[in-house]
Protein backbone atom coordinates (compact mmCIF):
# COMPACT_ATOMS: atom_id res chain seq x y z
CA UNK A 1 0.00 0.00 0.00
CA UNK A 2 1.60 3.56 -0.92
CA UNK A 3 1.96 5.85 2.07
CA UNK A 4 0.86 8.99 0.42
CA UNK A 5 1.05 12.69 1.52
CA UNK A 6 -2.11 14.04 2.24
CA UNK A 7 -1.31 17.05 4.36
CA UNK A 8 1.36 18.86 4.87
CA UNK A 9 2.17 21.85 7.47
CA UNK A 10 4.78 24.25 8.97
CA UNK A 11 4.60 24.47 12.91
CA UNK A 12 7.46 26.21 13.57
CA UNK A 13 11.06 26.86 12.52
CA UNK A 14 12.40 24.31 10.74
CA UNK A 15 9.47 22.22 11.71
CA UNK A 16 7.31 20.31 9.61
CA UNK A 17 3.71 18.13 9.97
CA UNK A 18 2.81 15.78 7.43
CA UNK A 19 -0.37 13.33 7.22
CA UNK A 20 0.22 9.75 5.56
CA UNK A 21 -2.25 7.56 4.47
CA UNK A 22 -1.37 4.39 6.85
CA UNK A 23 -4.72 2.68 7.58
CA UNK A 24 -3.54 -0.67 9.00
CA UNK A 25 -0.97 1.85 11.41
CA UNK A 26 -3.69 3.99 12.36
CA UNK A 27 -6.00 1.28 13.64
CA UNK A 28 -3.42 -0.15 16.09
CA UNK A 29 -1.02 2.79 17.12
CA UNK A 30 -1.17 3.43 20.66
CA UNK A 31 -0.04 6.45 22.79
CA UNK A 32 4.00 6.11 22.95
CA UNK A 33 4.42 4.13 20.32
CA UNK A 34 6.33 5.02 17.14
CA UNK A 35 6.97 4.56 13.01
CA UNK A 36 10.09 4.03 11.55
CA UNK A 37 10.06 6.15 8.17
CA UNK A 38 12.40 6.14 5.15
CA UNK A 39 11.49 8.28 2.31
CA UNK A 40 12.93 6.63 -0.61
CA UNK A 41 14.28 2.86 -1.31
CA UNK A 42 17.94 3.62 -0.21
CA UNK A 43 17.20 6.35 2.35
CA UNK A 44 17.72 4.90 6.36
CA UNK A 45 14.77 4.58 8.65
CA UNK A 46 14.12 7.16 11.25
CA UNK A 47 12.09 7.17 13.85
CA UNK A 48 9.15 9.32 14.34
CA UNK A 49 6.19 9.66 16.91
CA UNK A 50 2.83 9.10 15.79
CA UNK A 51 1.49 12.43 17.10
CA UNK A 52 -2.52 11.91 16.47
CA UNK A 53 -4.59 9.47 13.41
CA UNK A 54 -7.46 9.49 12.00
CA UNK A 55 -9.45 6.46 11.13
CA UNK A 56 -12.06 7.63 8.69
CA UNK A 57 -9.38 8.69 6.65
CA UNK A 58 -6.51 6.16 7.46
CA UNK A 59 -3.80 8.42 8.68
CA UNK A 60 -1.07 8.91 10.76
CA UNK A 61 0.39 12.39 11.54
CA UNK A 62 4.02 12.76 12.17
CA UNK A 63 5.79 16.34 13.09
CA UNK A 64 9.68 16.36 12.93
CA UNK A 65 12.47 19.13 12.84
CA UNK A 66 14.75 19.26 9.71
CA UNK A 67 18.04 18.33 10.98
CA UNK A 68 19.33 16.17 9.02
CA UNK A 69 19.47 14.59 5.34
CA UNK A 70 16.50 11.97 6.04
CA UNK A 71 14.56 14.75 7.83
CA UNK A 72 15.33 17.42 5.24
CA UNK A 73 14.17 14.95 2.30
CA UNK A 74 10.62 14.04 3.85
CA UNK A 75 10.67 17.60 4.94
CA UNK A 76 10.62 18.64 1.15
CA UNK A 77 8.00 15.87 -0.14
CA UNK A 78 4.68 17.31 -1.55
CA UNK A 79 1.33 16.26 -1.00
CA UNK A 80 0.34 13.21 -2.69
CA UNK A 81 3.93 12.22 -3.16
CA UNK A 82 4.45 8.80 -1.52
CA UNK A 83 6.81 7.67 0.80
CA UNK A 84 9.08 4.44 0.57
CA UNK A 85 8.62 2.85 3.49
CA UNK A 86 6.82 3.33 7.17
CA UNK A 87 7.24 0.78 9.58
CA UNK A 88 4.47 0.26 12.96
CA UNK A 89 3.85 0.40 14.99
CA UNK A 90 7.16 0.13 17.66
CA UNK A 91 7.89 0.46 20.62
CA UNK A 92 5.44 -0.34 23.66
CA UNK A 93 2.56 1.36 24.53
CA UNK A 94 2.34 4.24 26.88
CA UNK A 95 1.10 2.82 30.64
CA UNK A 96 -1.55 5.31 30.59
CA UNK A 97 -3.99 5.04 33.78
CA UNK A 98 -6.05 6.38 36.23
CA UNK A 99 -3.75 8.87 38.25
CA UNK A 100 -5.56 11.86 39.44
CA UNK A 101 -3.57 15.10 38.46
CA UNK A 102 -1.21 14.52 36.13
CA UNK A 103 1.78 16.67 35.24
CA UNK A 104 2.89 16.40 31.56
CA UNK A 105 5.71 18.17 30.92
CA UNK A 106 8.06 18.70 27.71
CA UNK A 107 10.16 21.13 25.60
CA UNK A 108 11.21 21.69 22.00
CA UNK A 109 9.43 19.07 19.65
CA UNK A 110 9.10 16.95 22.13
CA UNK A 111 5.78 18.42 22.44
CA UNK A 112 4.77 16.58 19.83
CA UNK A 113 5.60 13.50 21.48
CA UNK A 114 3.97 14.75 24.94
CA UNK A 115 0.29 15.90 22.95
CA UNK A 116 -1.26 12.47 22.35
CA UNK A 117 -0.08 11.42 25.86
CA UNK A 118 -1.98 14.14 27.93
CA UNK A 119 -4.86 13.04 25.49
CA UNK A 120 -5.07 9.96 26.72
CA UNK A 121 -4.40 10.55 30.37
CA UNK A 122 -7.36 13.08 29.80
CA UNK A 123 -9.43 10.25 27.89
CA UNK A 124 -8.83 8.00 31.30
CA UNK A 125 -10.44 10.64 33.51
CA UNK A 126 -7.42 11.85 34.71
CA UNK A 127 -6.66 16.30 35.38
CA UNK A 128 -3.67 17.36 33.22
CA UNK A 129 -1.31 20.08 34.44
CA UNK A 130 0.74 20.62 30.91
CA UNK A 131 4.05 22.51 30.63
CA UNK A 132 5.89 23.13 27.45
CA UNK A 133 8.94 24.89 26.90
CA UNK A 134 10.68 26.34 23.80
CA UNK A 135 13.81 28.56 22.94
CA UNK A 136 11.72 31.22 21.25
CA UNK A 137 8.13 32.36 20.47
CA UNK A 138 8.96 31.63 17.24
CA UNK A 139 9.81 27.62 18.10
CA UNK A 140 6.98 27.22 20.31
CA UNK A 141 4.71 24.72 18.74
CA UNK A 142 1.06 22.87 19.22
CA UNK A 143 -0.29 25.36 21.86
CA UNK A 144 -3.71 25.41 20.89
CA UNK A 145 -3.78 21.48 20.73
CA UNK A 146 -1.91 21.82 24.35
CA UNK A 147 -4.94 24.20 25.22
CA UNK A 148 -7.61 21.80 24.34
CA UNK A 149 -6.05 18.36 25.57
CA UNK A 150 -4.78 19.93 29.56
CA UNK A 151 -6.83 21.32 32.17
CA UNK A 152 -4.20 24.49 32.70
CA UNK A 153 -1.32 25.20 30.49
CA UNK A 154 1.71 26.53 31.39
CA UNK A 155 4.71 27.82 28.95
CA UNK A 156 7.94 28.75 29.16
CA UNK A 157 10.04 30.52 26.76
CA UNK A 158 13.90 30.43 27.26
CA UNK A 159 14.34 34.51 26.51
CA UNK A 160 10.62 35.29 27.22
CA UNK A 161 9.22 36.56 24.18
CA UNK A 162 6.23 34.59 24.81
CA UNK A 163 4.44 33.58 28.55
CA UNK A 164 7.01 32.87 31.30
CA UNK A 165 10.67 33.70 31.17
CA UNK A 166 13.23 30.71 31.87
CA UNK A 167 12.86 26.66 31.77
CA UNK A 168 9.97 24.20 32.29
CA UNK A 169 11.65 23.09 34.91
CA UNK A 170 11.05 26.41 36.85
CA UNK A 171 7.25 26.17 36.38
CA UNK A 172 7.12 22.42 37.31
CA UNK A 173 9.04 23.30 40.70
CA UNK A 174 6.33 25.58 41.18
CA UNK A 175 3.32 23.46 40.12
CA UNK A 176 4.84 20.83 42.72
CA UNK A 177 4.78 23.44 45.55
CA UNK A 178 0.81 24.44 44.93
CA UNK A 179 -0.44 21.03 43.93
CA UNK A 180 -0.91 17.66 45.25
CA UNK A 181 0.42 15.94 42.61
CA UNK A 182 -0.23 11.94 41.90
CA UNK A 183 2.02 11.67 38.76
CA UNK A 184 4.30 13.35 36.26
CA UNK A 185 5.34 12.22 32.84
CA UNK A 186 8.46 14.12 31.22
CA UNK A 187 9.72 14.20 27.61
CA UNK A 188 12.49 15.89 26.49
CA UNK A 189 16.31 16.22 26.82
CA UNK A 190 18.53 14.35 29.16
CA UNK A 191 19.39 17.30 31.29
CA UNK A 192 15.72 18.50 31.71
CA UNK A 193 14.62 14.62 32.64
CA UNK A 194 16.89 14.08 35.47
CA UNK A 195 15.97 17.33 36.76
CA UNK A 196 12.37 16.81 36.57
CA UNK A 197 13.01 13.18 38.48
CA UNK A 198 15.27 15.02 41.06
CA UNK A 199 12.21 17.05 41.63
CA UNK A 200 9.94 14.33 42.15
CA UNK A 201 12.16 11.86 43.80
CA UNK A 202 12.04 14.20 47.14
CA UNK A 203 7.95 14.34 46.77
CA UNK A 204 7.96 10.65 45.91
CA UNK A 205 6.01 11.24 42.75
CA UNK A 206 5.45 8.35 40.20
CA UNK A 207 7.44 9.81 37.68
CA UNK A 208 7.50 8.30 33.89
CA UNK A 209 9.94 9.21 30.94
CA UNK A 210 10.56 8.72 27.28
CA UNK A 211 13.26 8.05 25.99
CA UNK A 212 14.79 9.29 22.61
CA UNK A 213 18.60 7.32 22.26
CA UNK A 214 19.86 6.74 18.65
CA UNK A 215 17.65 4.20 16.90
CA UNK A 216 19.16 2.42 13.98
CA UNK A 217 17.09 -0.01 12.87
CA UNK A 218 14.43 0.70 15.61
CA UNK A 219 13.94 -3.26 15.79
CA UNK A 220 16.02 -4.41 18.44
CA UNK A 221 19.06 -6.03 16.22
CA UNK A 222 21.34 -2.98 16.21
CA UNK A 223 21.69 -2.51 20.06
CA UNK A 224 22.23 1.51 19.20
CA UNK A 225 19.46 2.04 21.32
CA UNK A 226 20.56 0.48 24.41
CA UNK A 227 20.03 2.57 28.08
CA UNK A 228 20.81 1.22 31.24
CA UNK A 229 17.66 0.93 33.07
CA UNK A 230 17.27 -0.54 36.62
CA UNK A 231 20.77 -1.40 36.77
CA UNK A 232 20.54 -3.83 33.02
CA UNK A 233 20.96 -2.67 29.81
CA UNK A 234 17.89 -3.02 27.83
CA UNK A 235 16.71 -1.50 24.51
CA UNK A 236 14.54 1.27 24.18
CA UNK A 237 12.98 0.55 21.12
CA UNK A 238 11.81 -2.87 22.08
CA UNK A 239 11.34 -2.30 26.12
CA UNK A 240 10.77 1.24 25.86
CA UNK A 241 11.00 3.85 24.81
CA UNK A 242 8.51 4.61 27.96
CA UNK A 243 10.67 4.05 31.51
CA UNK A 244 10.38 4.52 35.03
CA UNK A 245 12.44 8.19 35.46
CA UNK A 246 13.63 6.71 38.63
CA UNK A 247 14.90 3.71 37.31
CA UNK A 248 16.82 5.56 34.22
CA UNK A 249 20.76 5.90 34.35
CA UNK A 250 21.04 9.40 33.21
CA UNK A 251 24.19 9.69 33.18
CA UNK A 252 24.95 6.82 31.50
CA UNK A 253 22.61 8.29 28.50
CA UNK A 254 23.98 11.54 28.39
CA UNK A 255 27.21 10.17 27.67
CA UNK A 256 26.10 7.88 25.08
CA UNK A 257 24.28 10.41 23.87
CA UNK A 258 27.38 12.72 23.55
CA UNK A 259 29.36 10.44 22.20
CA UNK A 260 27.27 10.11 19.37
CA UNK A 261 27.29 13.94 18.63
CA UNK A 262 30.54 13.86 18.66
CA UNK A 263 30.91 11.03 16.00
CA UNK A 264 28.65 13.04 14.02
CA UNK A 265 30.54 16.53 14.51
CA UNK A 266 33.93 14.70 13.39
CA UNK A 267 31.60 12.77 10.31
CA UNK A 268 31.90 9.78 11.23
CA UNK A 269 28.03 9.71 11.01
CA UNK A 270 26.89 11.95 7.62
CA UNK A 271 23.20 11.42 8.49
CA UNK A 272 20.61 11.01 11.14
CA UNK A 273 21.44 7.40 12.18
CA UNK A 274 23.73 5.94 9.94
CA UNK A 275 23.66 2.52 8.71
CA UNK A 276 26.14 0.78 6.75
CA UNK A 277 26.12 -1.48 3.60
CA UNK A 278 23.80 -4.28 4.52
CA UNK A 279 23.28 -5.16 8.73
CA UNK A 280 20.33 -3.10 10.11
CA UNK A 281 19.32 -1.61 6.36
CA UNK A 282 19.14 -4.47 4.71
CA UNK A 283 17.14 -6.41 7.65
CA UNK A 284 14.70 -3.12 7.38
CA UNK A 285 13.95 -3.65 3.98
CA UNK A 286 13.50 -7.63 4.50
CA UNK A 287 10.93 -7.15 7.42
CA UNK A 288 9.08 -3.96 5.95
CA UNK A 289 6.95 -6.71 4.22
CA UNK A 290 5.72 -7.26 7.65
CA UNK A 291 5.09 -4.10 9.46
CA UNK A 292 4.46 -1.77 6.81
CA UNK A 293 1.28 -0.15 7.05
Amino acid sequence: MPFKIINKLVLADQVKRIDIIAPNIARRINPGQFVSVAPEEDDEHIPLTVTAYDLIKGSIMLIFPEVGHTTKKLGAMHIHEEIYSVLGPLGRSARIGKEGLVVCIATGIRIAQILPICRAFRDKGNRIIGVIGAKTKRSLMLEPQMRLACDKLYIATNDGSYERRGQATDILGEVLEKNRIDCVYAIGSVEMMRAVCAMTGQKNIKTLVKLNPVMTDCMGMCGSCRVKVGGKMVLACIEGPEFNGFDVDFDDLEIRMNAYEENAQWGNLPSEHKTGNGGPKTLTKFLSGILKG
